[in-house]
């Protein structure tokens, strides 16, 4: 039976008028859907506090080095991980604790939500803080510039534009104090520097001048004064380079310390990066650097020697030291690019770089050290063969000359750190700063109410067309048509009040109907308004079955339905009324001995029934009652029996219907429904054809379906169905709904007609 009403499904071709049918029948779902959705999002919307941004542009640029004060090391700081760098440092908690310090100190401090007490009265704590003004910054880099958006949200357009021009003023002081960090711990290290070596040099210089006076001794021959300047030179060499090794070694701090506050995962001891090639490099540069040392202190105790000789060697020295430091500097800028540095977010590779290079350096001023201190120990050994004053005043005319050169390395070197401490200029420009935004960008109302009108009429209409794919209904006549039954009749859906007002305007007024008035009224709507659609509805269905009887010569039918209370009682009441109508003599026999109503539609006594003939009891003469309408009479079911389904198969019964077409030119039977009891299956047998009531919208596809294949199986003689109690609203974009209005239209002007004639 599913397979068959699955086929019969299948075949249906949905339209577009099918759809408009769907839509209509479900606007009532679909506009309570919309107005439901769109009062929610319409209360949700004009209660939630609004929220305000504000936007400033930065500007940031290629940052200064140090290489170009002191040690001349290159930093490689590409422009794109510089942008990368800012924008994680923006991000940081670090500025936001220093935002949060600022906004305190502020003057405006107690207009601003993150030092209001929140509904319990309690207010947040500095981590809480801190934490509100990560969440809602927002931080864009603009693509292909140097430009970087800060973006901040609050609840009101000057707590949000005041806390976004606080973040980038904190971050361009940030920024200003990074950038000359180095500048002032090395400039602090050589002012040190410096203040030490002047007292050493004063107080070298009292001893030499005390000596001379002491032991009345001058001056020294030029064999010892050449000694001891080339000693002198070699030692404030090696000093040199070890205040230089120191200095490097304090920005190397420097940089671990700041590479640590920004990347906490990072190890501090950033030296342990490494490669085979770039431990072989820089114990190359070593070797390199130590050997120069040492040929420059040779060919400076050989006066003979042509200086073009040397002055050779020397550059081809220096050629291949600066190669393999250009080596080292790439080997160094490799590892800080590659996977070998575990940081992903690449904020550290300038420093990485940096560190790597004063590495390099650092090693290779040992090796100088080292030399220079070798080629000392070989001068000291030669002054040491000079007499005893002239010892003592070698020693201290060197240590002034040293003193000397020392104290003069140290204030050029100090100078260029003031000159370019004070010419560092800051990389961070504000841009635009952020301004009170005017309006809020959440909630957006129109947006919010568009999108919410939308949801509900999606919604709605999504729902009534899941009720549709879940209603397994008869619907329309072409459903029933596709299952293979011939289409009597339509009957719109009976109003009694509609019929009792109908009766009352067109009678000119009077009393009004009780209800029991407007139940018969509903059922006998062919013979208390013959004007209206309904009962031409019936008059139609009276007109087709005619036809069907002139074809196949039919005078007994019955009227049964596929389950109880599909109005098949009214049904066959109306169809009788209109047949008497028409002149033919008509009776109406109510064969339902399980619930019958016929006789209560027409306020008739059961005493004296069909039971009373099959029984023999009772004539037939005796059971057939007339009734208001010309023509039309009625046999009730008598007294209820307790085996009514005999009965009905009794020889009796065939009988009782010969006499009646005998006596009437239509005879109809009211049935009990097929499904329910068998009285339907035994009773189709013995008429010449059987009406089929399908109620519209409550009778469902299957119990047509089982219904069928009952009559079916007993050959019963199906005339037709007639779709019952159609809702003409629902019917929207169907042909009977137009012609249901038209018709109604028709009689209605009718009607206003004859009742003014009626009052003039």
């Amino acid at each position: 039976m599913e397979s068959f009403v699955d086929s019969q499904e299948n075949e249906q071709q949905l339209s577009v008028q099918d759809y408009l049918r769907v839509l209509y029948r479900g606007r009532w779902i679909i506009l309570a859907s919309f107005l439901g959705v769109l009062i929610v999002t319409a209360y949700f919307t004009f209660t939630t506090k609004p929220v305000y941004q504000a936007r400033a542009k930065i500007l940031v640029e290629s940052q200064g080095s140090m290489q170009r004060a002191l040690f001349e090391a290159n930093y490689l700081n590409p422009q794109s991980t510089t942008i990368t760098n800012q924008v994680e440092i923006l991000k940081s908690r670090t500025l936001a604790e220093r935002v949060v310090l600022a906004l305190e100190a502020a003057s405006y401090r107690d207009s601003l939500a993150i030092f209001q007490p929140n509904e319990d009265g309690n207010y947040m704590i500095f981590r809480k803080q801190v934490d509100w003004i990560m969440s809602y910054l927002e931080v864009i880099p603009k693509t292909d510039t140097d430009i970087i958006e800060i973006v901040f949200s609050a609840q009101t357009p000057f707590e949000a534009a005041e806390i976004c021009n606080t973040v980038a003023s904190t971050y361009r002081l940030m920024n200003k104090e990074a950038n000359l960090a180095e500048f002032k711990d090395l400039r602090q290290f050589l002012e040190f520097q410096l203040s030490k070596k002047s007292e050493e040099l004063k107080r070298s210089e009292d001893l030499l001048r005390v000596f001379r006076e002491n032991e009345k001794l001058v001056s020294l021959d030029d064999r010892t004064k050449e000694l001891i300047t080339q000693l002198a030179q070699a030692q404030a060499s090696m000093e040199a380079t070890q205040v230089e090794q120191e200095a490097a070694q304090e920005q190397k701090r420097n940089l671990e310390k700041q590479l640590d506050e920004r990347r906490q995962l990072f190890s501090s001891d950033v030296t342990q990066i490494s490669s085979p090639l770039l431990s072989e490099l820089q114990q190359e540069y070593a070797r390199m650097v130590s050997e120069k040392v040492k040929y420059e202190s040779l060919i400076a105790q050989e006066q003979s020697i042509d200086p073009k000789v040397y002055q050779l060697e020397l550059k081809s020295q220096s050629n291949r030291i600066r190669a393999v430091q250009q080596r080292l500097e790439e080997e160094a800028q490799r590892i800080a690019t590659t996977s070998m540095v575990s940081d992903p977010l690449q904020i550290a590779q300038n420093h990485i770089t940096t560190i790597l290079q004063l590495e390099t350096s650092i090693k290779g001023n040992t090796a100088k050290i080292n030399a220079l201190r070798e080629v000392v120990s070989q001068y000291e050994q030669e002054l040491e063969k000079l007499p005893g004053q002239g010892l003592e005043l070698a020693r201290l005319e060197r240590q002034v000359s040293v003193d000397q050169n020392i104290y003069a390395l140290l204030t050029e070197k100090l100078e260029e750190t003031k000159i370019s401490e004070a010419g560092q200029k800051e990389t961070v420009r504000v841009v635009d700063n952020a301004i009170e935004p005017e309006e809020p960008i959440s909630p957006k109302k129109r947006l919010n109410l568009l999108l919410g009108a939308l949801i509900g009429l999606g919604l709605g209409i999504g729902l009534t067309f899941l009720l549709e794919f879940f209603d397994d209904s008869i619907k329309n006549p072409e459903i029933l048509e596709k299952m293979g039954f011939p289409i009597l009749g339509i009957i719109p859906e009976i109003s009694s009040r509609e019929v009792v007002s109908r009766r009352f305007s067109t009678n000119g007024g009077g009393e009004r109907e009780t209800v029991e008035d407007e139940t018969v009224a509903s059922r006998l709507i062919t013979h208390l308004d013959p004007k209206s659609p309904v009962s031409e509805a019936y008059r139609t269905l009276r007109t087709n079955i005619q036809f069907q009887k002139l074809k196949n010569k039919e005078s007994a039918l019955m009227v049964t339905s596929s389950a109880p209370k599909e109005g098949k009682s009214t049904t066959i009441a109306n169809l009788a009324i209109t047949m008497a109508q028409m002149g033919s003599k008509t009776l109406l026999v109510d064969t339902d001995l399980r619930r019958p109503v016929i006789h209560s539609v027409f306020n008739l006594g059961k005493d004296r029934g069909i039971t009373n003939f099959l029984l023999g009891k009772m004539s037939f003469s005796e059971i057939v009652k007339p009734t208001m309408v010309d023509n039309l009479s009625v046999v009730t079911s008598g007294p209820l029996p307790p085996n009514p389904s005999e009965l009905l198969a009794s020889e009796e019964m065939d009988e009782f219907i010969e006499q009646a077409r005998s006596h009437f030119d239509v005879v109809l039977f009211d049935s009990p429904p097929v499904i329910a009891v068998t009285d339907a299956a035994i009773l189709s047998t013995k008429v010449d054809g059987l009406i089929l009531v399908v109620k519209a919208h409550q009778t469902q596809k299957t119990a047509i379906a089982r219904a069928k294949n009952l009559l079916e199986n007993v050959k019963a003689h199906v005339v037709g169905c007639l779709l019952n109690s159609v809702n003409v609203e629902r019917a929207y974009g169907s042909y009977y709904h137009y012609y249901y209005y038209h018709y109604y239209s028709y009689y209605g002007h009718d009607l206003k007609r004859r009742k003014k004639s009626n009052i003039a």
